[in-house]
């Protein structure tokens, strides 16, 4: 049956269940003993039919699922039930698509159905509701439910969001702020000690600076916070584009991270006035322009540069590697990180949240082996 379904799918199979086999599943969704086991599950619990179908749910799950108690969640996949973003890219829906294939619910599920196997994996879903995108940060479990002779999946999910957050706040506090006090710390020992004055009015520069760094990454933190439970305060007020590249451009400038990179800056010849927050907007670029450096070898380019619409700027961030496919489909989802260490994967995420939920704009790449990578951050001029 499913060599000849005629819908395309780049991971799981596009067949769905048709209305006989739901009938028959109508049998379980009203067992007693079927609907205790699921309301023993203290997070949201469903049973999904070989075709990834949910043919019954608890109480937690209704209320997630469906808040306004349609019961229209029967018969859908996880990711529609949830309204992932990617839930119908393709024609066959939850389970189709590219972005589909890193879903750790998605391979959980798969390979628990193939080979009877249980599984428990981490999941970053990103959902929309009445236009607002959300993270969800979960941890996933799978496990055959042998019914009459048929197998299903047993499938819950547990909400891991505040377990995420508590570890990249740890990274950032233990590693990031801690380096930077200890900066400060070995520049004030310094200042102590000397008497020259050429070296003191150099170390001066270099404890305001690293100063102005540490109270930076703790506002960071303090701003993502209030932006995803929706409180953060945003001041708009006109500024110039030339002003806001050249801010953001100075933020890694002379730093250990552009050190032996061609690192560029181009300002528009004829500049134009924006009405953005331009604090919240430069720590969006710099955002972007600190993965590009990082992601760059020694003497590689990395550029930021302007292009203007009609009706918008482009602020663009170019850097010579291209980025892997696999984590193409990944970008821009809370926790993800491509570095080693686990636990930092909030820059991309901050970016398009801050941007898109708060500056009005857009965030969108591309990364291939004609353009390279190129970041862009599209902002509406002013009306």
């Amino acid at each position: 049956m499913e060599d000849n379904y005629p819908i395309t799918t780049y991971f799981d199979s596009p067949v769905r269940s048709n209305e006989q086999e739901f009938q028959r599943y109508k049998n379980i969704a009203d067992n007693p003993l079927i609907a205790q086991l699921l309301e023993g599950y203290p997070s949201l619990a469903v049973i999904l039919d070989q075709n990834r179908q949910i043919i019954s749910y608890n109480s937690k799950a209704a209320a997630l699922l469906s808040p306004d108690k349609s019961g229209e969640i029967y018969g859908q996949r996880l990711g529609e039930a949830l309204r992932c973003i990617h839930d119908f890219e393709m024609p066959a829906g939850c389970g189709t698509s590219k972005f589909c294939a890193e879903c750790g619910a998605g391979k959980c599920n798969k390979y628990t159905r193939e080979t009877l196997i249980d599984c428990s994996s981490e999941c970053r879903i990103t959902t929309e509701q009445d236009g607002i995108e959300s993270s969800l940060d979960l941890r996933v479990f799978t496990s055959v439910l042998n019914i009459s002779d048929e197998n299903f999946i047993l499938f819950s999910i547990e909400d891991i969001k505040d377990e995420k957050r508590r570890k990249i706040l740890e990274k950032i506090f233990f590693h990031d702020v801690l380096n930077t006090a200890t900066a400060i710390q070995g520049i004030s020992e310094i200042l102590n000690s000397s008497e020259k004055i050429d070296e003191i009015n150099e170390f001066r520069g270099l404890l305001l600076n690293s100063s102005q760094q540490l109270i930076s990454e703790i506002q960071t933190q303090r701003d993502l916070s209030n932006a995803e439970q929706g409180t953060l305060s945003v001041n708009f007020q006109k500024k110039s584009v030339n002003e806001i590249i050249s801010r953001s451009y100075d933020l890694y400038k002379n730093t250990d991270l552009s050190k032996g990179k061609n690192y560029l800056c181009e300002y528009l010849e004829k500049d134009v006035i924006l009405e953005t927050d331009s604090v919240l907007l430069v720590r969006s670029i710099g955002n972007l322009i600190k993965n590009a450096l990082e992601a760059s070898y020694i003497k590689e380019q990395v550029k930021i540069y302007c292009t203007i619409q009609a009706d918008s700027v482009l602020f663009n961030v170019q850097n010579d590697r291209v980025i892997p496919e696999q984590i193409q489909l990944q970008l821009f989802q809370r926790s993800f990180s491509t570095k080693a260490s686990a636990g930092r994967g909030i820059g991309t995420y901050s970016v398009k949240l801050l941007v898109e939920q708060y500056l009005k704009g857009s965030v969108s790449f591309i990364s291939d082996s004609e353009s390279k990578t190129i970041f862009t951050l599209k902002i509406p001029l002013i009306k």
